[in-house]
């Protein structure tokens, strides 16, 4: 579809960057929330392009995270909780390969299950008898930010006021 996604957002900074720029110059306030505006925009156009394939290569790296702790928590009560969370969020249907919504509303899942898993490393430890659980999970957030980090860098560098 023509102009692209990213085609209208570029067009939509070029506009504000030279036509309401120079008419808000004088207000610090409003040149602020214009620069901020831009970058988020700037921010929009790379992650319209990057999200689908981000959101696939995440919530393939969390499953298997998550498949591979969830046989430790299910036979363990003190882990109950952490089991059907973790549980919860592998039973979710698979969504359609080029569903974004149906991809993000998936990532959140695995996501809040990663973040309880987090909150309760102690518990994690516990069960497993080791820190490999919490490294595991360690690792991953490391791959997720390093594959994350490309829709937020350099567009971000600018001045944020």
């Amino acid at each position: 579809m023509r102009p692209s996604t990213r085609e209208l957002i570029n067009a939509i900074v070029t506009a504000l960057e030279s036509q309401v720029a120079p008419a808000v110059q004088d207000d610090k306030w409003a040149a602020s929330v214009l620069r901020s505006t831009t970058q988020l925009l700037n921010h929009l156009a790379v992650r319209t392009e990057e999200e689908v394939r981000v959101l696939q290569e995440d919530n393939e790296d969390a499953r298997r995270v998550l498949m591979s702790l969830a046989p430790r928590l299910a036979s363990v009560r003190a882990a109950e909780k952490l089991s059907a969370a973790t549980e919860a969020a592998l039973s979710k249907p698979d969504p359609a390969p080029c569903d974004g919504v149906g991809l993000d509303a998936r990532n959140e899942a695995y996501q809040a299950a990663v973040e309880q898993l987090v909150k309760h490393r102690d518990i994690l430890r516990q069960v497993t008898g080791s820190d490999a659980a919490r490294d595991e999970l360690r690792a991953y957030l490391k791959r997720r930010l390093e594959r994350e980090h490309h829709l937020y860098f350099p567009v971000f560098m600018g001045p944020p006021f």
